[in-house]
């Protein structure tokens, strides 16, 4: 399997299984503990981030998904990744209920310039 399947790729693997297993808190514990150290390109710091982002909107947390959002916007931009900009599709989606907070605003804008 190769140097890329490690202990950080297994725990982001099972943290995007919880998201899509309506588990989100736990997920977004997941991402965070498996995020800490610097294993992850760029590129993929950006996707994860996305992932992230969208477990946060899951559980509640609009403010802290639309930061980490944005913050994968810049990365998604910068890499021309359009699988990161579809997550991220996905995170916006997952914050309409929140339209009307500053932080989702600033999301939405610089997902729709990314």
């Amino acid at each position: 399997m190769g140097s890329y399947f490690n202990t950080q790729t297994i725990l982001l693997r099972n943290a995007v299984s919880f998201t899509e297993a309506g588990k989100p808190g736990i997920a977004v514990q997941v991402f965070e503990n498996a995020m800490r150290t610097d294993g992850l390109s760029f590129r993929d710091g950006g996707l994860f981030n996305a992932r992230r982002a969208t477990a946060l909107a899951l559980s509640g947390e609009p403010d802290e998904a639309a930061r980490v959002g944005t913050v994968s916007v810049k990365v998604a931009s910068s890499v021309k990744s359009g699988r990161t900009l579809r997550v991220l599709q996905e995170t916006s989606c997952a914050l309409e209920r929140w339209n009307g907070r500053p932080a989702v605003r600033e999301f939405r804008e610089a997902l729709r310039a990314g």
